[in-house]
C-alpha cells in the first residue's frame, strides 16, 4: 500500500544485547500518525514515543527494537514498505544505540535542541554508519545546509518552513495537516508528505444510493456475519460478475492458493474463510467508489479495525466479538468514504447490537476499545488514559497497534 521505494531486506534489528536486544513495551505510550504523500496516497507512519513514567529507566535501544519487532509478531508477520519514522521523546540515546540497527526504510527523528550534545551525535554519527537513517525535527530556526546533510528528512511546521521547502537540501515532512487545506497547501508547496490527516467532515444527511455492487457487497457482509450457509453466499456472487472474478483472483494469490488452482466460487469462498471474507469485503466496499483521493480514510480504517481486532480477541478469546469489532473499526470512517450516513449503513447491514452501540453511542461492550484505538491517534497521554479500561496490558496494546500498522498495509496489496 505505501507508495515508497522497496526497502533493504539485509537489516534487522540485532539481538546482541550489546546491540539493544529487544525489550517488552509496557513501559511506551505511543502514538500513531500516517505520512501521505502526494496525490494522496500514504507513504508510512509516525510514532512519537514517551515513557509512561518519569521513573522508568529502560535504555532507548532496546525499546526501540522492541517497536521494530513489534510489526511483526504473529504468524506471517510482513513488516512494512512505507517509511516508519520512530520519534522517540524524552529518552537519552544509551551507548548501544551507536551498535542499533534496523531495516532500510525505519528513520530516527532527532530534536534540532539536541544537535548542540557532543556525546549524543556521536552516538548518532555512529548509528548513521550502521545504516540508519535520521530525521531533524526542526522546532526554531533551521541550523546551517551543512549540518542538514547529516539527516534524511527535515520535519516541522510554519509557514516559513512551508515557504522554503523548495530549496531545502532535504526533503519536508509538515506537521501542517490540522486541515485538508493546510495539509493541501504543504504539498503544493513541495513538501514530500504531512505528518497526519484530517478525517474529514461526516457525510451529508443526504442519502445518495447505493450502486448494485455496493449493495451486493452489503448482502454479503450481512450473509457472512450470520453464517449463511454456502450456498447462499455463492448465489450473490454469482449475481454480480466483477465481485466473483475478484473473489477468484484473491482465491488463487499467493496468500491463499492451496495445491492446484481455485475454479470454483464455493471453493474460494471455503478456501478463504468467512472471517477473512468479511474483511477483505469491507475493504470492497471502502474502495467501491474509486476515489483515491480517500486512500488515507481506507488506512485509518483498517489500522483501527485490526487494532480493535487483536484488542478484544486478547481480552475475551471470543473470535466472534473479536470480528464484530474489526467491522466497528472498519466502519468509523466508512460513512466518509463512499458518501453514506452511517445510519444508511447500518440499516442496510444490520449488524449486531454491540456494533451498533459502538458506531452510534461509542458504549457497550465494545465502546472502550474503539475509544482505545481512537485515542492511540490523538496523543500518548489520551492512550495511557483510556486503555486503563481495558483488561489488556500496555505491551499488548502497543503490540497489536504495531500489527495493525503492518496488516493495513498488506491488506491493500491485495486488491
Amino acid at each position: 500500500m505505501f507508495d515508497f521505494p522497496p526497502r533493504s531486506e539485509d537489516a534487522s534489528p540485532s539481538d546482541d544485547p550489546g546491540a539493544g536486544a529487544p525489550l517488552a513495551l509496557d513501559s511506551l505510550a505511543m502514538r500513531w500518525q500516517m505520512l501521505v504523500g502526494q496525490g494522496r496516497r500514504p507513504v508510512g507512519v509516525r510514532l512519537a514515543m514517551r515513557s509512561r513514567s518519569a521513573a522508568d529507566a529502560a535504555p532507548l535501544s532496546g525499546l526501540m527494537s522492541g517497536v521494530v519487532r513489534g510489526f511483526t509478531d504473529g504468524d506471517n508477520g510482513v513488516f512494512p514498505h512505507g517509511l516508519v519514522l520512530l520519534a522517540p521523546q524524552g529518552f537519552r540515546y544509551d551507548a548501544a544505540m551507536a551498535r542499533w540497527t534496523a531495516p532500510r526504510n525505519v528513520l530516527i527523528e532527532v530534536p534540532d535542541s539536541e544537535l548542540g550534545d557532543e556525546e549524543r551525535t556521536r552516538v548518532r554519527f555512529e548509528t548513521r554508519r550502521q545504516g540508519v537513517r535520521h530525521v531533524l525535527r526542526a522546532d526554531g530556526a533551521l541550523p546551517e545546509r551543512e549540518c542538514l546533510q547529516f539527516f534524511q528528512y527535515v520535519i516541522g511546521h510554519g509557514a516559513d518552513l512551508r515557504a522554503g521547502a523548495a530549496t531545502l537540501p532535504v526533503p519536508l515532512l509538515s506537521l501542517d495537516s490540522g486541515s485538508l487545506e493546510q495539509a493541501s497547501a504543504a504539498l503544493d508547496g513541495g513538501a514530500h508528505a504531512v505528518v497526519g490527516w484530517p478525517l474529514g467532515p461526516k457525510a451529508p444527511d443526504a442519502e445518495q444510493g447505493f450502486s448494485p455492487s455496493q449493495r451486493a457487497i452489503l448482502e454479503l457482509v450481512r450473509l457472512v456475519q450470520t453464517d449463511a450457509d454456502l450456498r447462499t453466499v455463492e448465489q450473490v456472487f454469482e449475481a454480480e460478475p466483477l465481485l466473483a472474478y475478484m473473489l477468484l483472483t484473491l482465491a488463487n494469490s499467493p496468500a491463499f492458493r492451496r495445491g492446484g488452482p481455485t475454479t470454483s466460487l464455493r471453493q474460494a469462498v471455503a478456501s478463504i474463510g468467512y472471517g477473512r471474507l468479511v474483511k477483505w469485503l469491507v475493504l470492497l466496499l471502502a474502495i467501491s467508489n474509486r476515489d483515491g483521493q480517500n486512500t488515507p480514510l481506507i488506512f485509518a480504517s483498517l489500522v483501527r479495525a485490526h487494532c480493535m481486532e487483536a484488542l478484544v480477541l486478547a481480552a475475551t478469546r471470543s473470535t466472534a466479538q473479536a470480528d464484530e469489532a474489526f467491522i466497528v473499526g472498519a466502519f468509523t470512517l466508512l460513512d466518509r468514504i463512499i458518501g453514506q450516513t452511517l445510519d444508511v449503513l447500518l440499516r442496510e447491514i444490520d449488524l449486531p447490537e454491540a456494533a451498533n452501540a459502538a458506531l452510534l453511542r461509542r458504549d457497550g461492550p465494545l465502546g472502550p476499545y474503539l475509544d482505545t484505538v481512537l485515542a492511540l491517534e490523538a496523543g500518548a497521554e489520551e492512550s495511557v488514559a483510556v486503555a486503563a479500561e481495558l483488561p489488556v496490558d500496555s505491551d499488548l496494546l502497543n503490540k497489536s497497534l504495531l500489527r495493525a500498522i503492518a496488516m493495513a498495509d498488506s491488506m491493500l496489496a491485495l486488491v
